[in-house]
C-alpha cells in the first residue's frame, strides 16, 4: 500500500494528534530497531502514535460497519460482529502498515539504482587523479541521483561545506536499503579504494527476494485458483439453503473483486525495480526493449573505437538499422535531429528519452550519459556492465515464464469449465429454492403480477451475480498470465454460462 507524498503528510498529521500515553494502542506488527529509526528519522513520528491512530480506525471501522448492517441487513447479530470484527481488523491493519510499505517501496528504488551507482562509481575511481578526494567525489555522485536518500546527502554536503569531515557525515548514514548500507560500509573501511568488478554484481535483495518469489509462485497461483473457483460454487450453496439474501448477494460481488484483486496483486505481483523483468509487458514492448539493448550493445562496441557519442550513435544505426523493427522510427527521429538540427548529444538523449516514455528506458539513458560525460574512453565497458544485469534479470524472467506457461492449460481449463458448472447449477436453484419453500405452484418463479414480481428480481439477482463472479474470475485468472485478448476469453466464458443457465433454467421447467 503505498500514497502520494500529499496524502502521506495528512496520514502523519492524522497519526501526530494520538500522542496522548493513555490512549490503547493496537500493534498489529512488531517493527525492529532500524524500522522504529526510521519512522523517527524520515518521517519524524513515534511508531505508538500510529498504533493509537490504528485502535482508533478500528473502533470507529467497527463501530460504522455494525451499525449500517443493523439498518440495511436482516442478518443474526452474531454473525454482523464476526464479519464487522474482521473487516475492521483489515482496514486498521492496512492503516498501521502505510509507512512500513514506504520504507520497503524507497528500499527497492534504492537496490534498483544501486547496480549504476556501483558502476558509475568504479568509472569515477578509475579516471580520477590521484590526489582527488574519492569520500567527496562519491557523496556528490549521490546527490545527483534522484532517489529516496538525495535529501540526506544534500544535508551531508552542506555539512561539509561548513567544515565537517566526510567520512565522519557518510558513517552516521543509515538507509532503508541493506545491500546500500553494506557497499558504503565496505567503500568506508577500505578508504573509498573498494573497486567494484562485474563479479560483484553477482546478487542484490532484489535479486534473491525474486528467486524465493519463482519457487513460491505455484503454491500462490493454487490460492487464486481455489478462491476464484469456489467462491461461485460456495455461493451456490449458500443460496441453496438461504443462507443469503439479495443485499448480501449483491455486496459479495465487489468484495469479491477486491479481494481476488488485492491477491493477484500480492501473489504475482509486479518486480518493476529489476531492470531487465518486463512480465507484466506486452510482446510489443518486450520487442522494443531487446532492440534498445542491441543498440546499446552495438553503441558501447563503437565507442571502443574512441570516436564521438554522436558519431558512434550514427554508425550504430546504419550498421543494425534492417534489424530494427519496433524502435526504427523511434532512433531515425534522433538521427534527423542530430543531423538537421547539431543537437548536443545531451540533448539527443532527452528527446531520446520523451520518444521512450518509460522510467525504465530514461534509468539507462542518465546512467550512459553520466559515463560518456565523466570518460568516453572507459564508459563502453561501464554500458557493457548494464547490459550484463539487465541479461541477468531476463534470464530470471524465462524461469517465470517456463513457471507460467505450465499454468496455461489449468486457467484456460477452468475459465470455460466453471461457467458450464455454475450455469447448470444457478439455473436450478429458484426451482429449487421454490420446492424448499412448499409452494403448490411452480408457475409463480416466472409470474409478473405485482405480488410475484419479486421472484422475477430473484432469478435476475442470481443470474447477475453468478456472471459477474465468473467475469471476476476470468479476469484475474488470465491476468495472472498476461493474456492480452481477455476480452475475447470473458465474452466467450460469459456466453457459455449464459447459455448453460437457459438451458438449465428452461428445460426444468419444461420437466415440471
Amino acid at each position: 500500500m503505498t500514497i502520494c507524498m500529499k496524502n502521506l503528510d495528512y496520514y502523519i498529521k492524522f497519526c501526530s494528534k494520538f500522542n496522548k500515553p493513555n490512549l490503547p494502542k493496537l500493534k498489529l506488527k512488531v517493527l525492529n530497531d532500524r524500522y522504529s529509526y526510521f519512522y523517527k528519522n524520515i518521517y519524524n513520528i513515534n511508531e505508538n502514535d500510529i498504533n493509537r491512530a490504528s485502535f482508533i480506525i478500528y473502533i470507529l471501522s467497527f463501530s460504522i460497519i455494525v451499525l449500517l448492517s443493523l439498518v440495511f441487513l436482516e442478518l443474526n447479530i452474531m454473525i454482523i460482529i464476526l464479519y464487522s470484527l474482521i473487516l475492521s481488523f483489515i482496514l486498521s491493519y492496512r492503516f498501521n502498515l502505510v509507512l512500513y510499505y514506504e520504507i520497503i517501496k524507497m528500499e527497492k528504488k534504492i537496490n534498483a539504482m544501486l547496480y549504476l551507482i556501483k558502476i558509475d562509481f568504479s568509472l569515477i575511481q578509475k579516471t580520477m587523479k590521484n590526489n582527488s578526494d574519492c569520500c567527496l567525489n562519491f557523496i556528490k555522485l549521490i546527490k545527483d541521483y534522484k532517489i529516496p536518500i538525495l535529501g540526506t546527502f544534500n544535508t551531508i554536503l552542506k555539512r561539509i561545506h561548513e567544515g565537517s569531515k566526510p567520512e565522519n557525515e557518510l558513517m552516521k548514514i543509515i538507509t532503508p536499503s541493506n545491500d546500500f548500507n553494506q557497499y558504503l560500509k565496505f567503500l568506508l573501511i577500505n578508504n573509498f579504494d573498494y573497486r567494484c568488478e562485474i563479479d560483484d554484481f553477482k546478487e542484490s535483495s532484489l535479486e534473491n527476494n525474486f528467486r524465493i518469489y519463482l519457487r513460491e509462485i505455484q503454491s500462490k497461483i493454487s490460492i487464486i485458483f481455489f478462491i476464484g473457483i469456489f467462491f461461485p460454487i460456495g455461493l451456490c450453496f449458500l443460496i441453496l439453503f438461504q443462507i443469503l439474501n439479495l443485499v448480501i448477494l449483491i455486496i459479495l460481488i465487489p468484495f469479491f473483486l477486491y479481494f481476488l484483486n488485492l491477491l493477484c496483486r500480492k501473489f504475482v505481483k509486479r518486480h518493476t525495480y529489476l531492470m531487465g523483468i518486463l512480465k507484466e509487458y506486452s510482446s510489443s514492448e518486450k520487442k522494443k526493449f531487446n532492440e534498445f539493448l542491441l543498440f546499446l550493445n552495438s553503441f558501447a562496441i563503437n565507442l571502443k573505437n574512441n570516436i564521438s557519442p554522436e558519431t558512434a550513435f550514427l554508425k550504430t544505426y546504419e550498421q543494425n538499422k534492417n534489424l530494427f523493427v519496433v524502435l526504427k522510427s523511434t532512433i531515425k527521429n534522433q538521427i534527423f535531429s542530430l543531423l538537421n538540427f547539431k543537437l548536443s548529444f545531451h540533448d539527443m538523449i532527452q528527446f531520446f528519452k520523451l520518444e521512450l516514455k518509460s522510467i525504465r528506458y530514461n534509468v539507462i539513458l542518465d546512467a550512459i550519459e553520466k559515463f560518456i560525460g565523466e570518460n568516453a574512453n572507459y564508459s563502453s565497458e561501464k554500458i557493457f556492465e548494464i547490459i550484463n544485469i539487465v541479461h541477468k534479470h531476463q534470464k530470471l524472467e524465462k524461469k517465470l515464464d517456463i513457471i507460467i506457461k505450465g499454468e496455461k492449460f489449468k486457467i484456460f481449463f477452468f475459465i470455460f469449465l466453471l461457467p458450464l458448472l455454475i450455469g447448470a447449477i444457478s439455473g436450478m436453484l429458484p426451482f429449487f429454492l421454490l420446492i424448499t419453500r412448499n409452494s403448490t405452484s411452480i408457475g409463480s418463479i416466472i409470474s409478473i403480477d405485482h405480488n410475484n414480481l419479486i421472484n422475477i428480481y430473484y432469478i435476475f439477482t442470481i443470474f447477475l451475480v453468478f456472471i459477474s463472479s465468473i467475469s471476476i474470475t476470468s479476469s484475474n485468472f488470465l491476468k495472472i498470465i498476461n493474456f492480452q485478448k481477455k476480452v475475447l476469453v470473458i465474452f466467450i466464458s460469459n456466453l457459455i454460462f449464459i447459455l448453460t443457465f437457459l438451458i438449465s433454467f428452461i428445460n426444468i421447467l419444461n420437466f415440471i
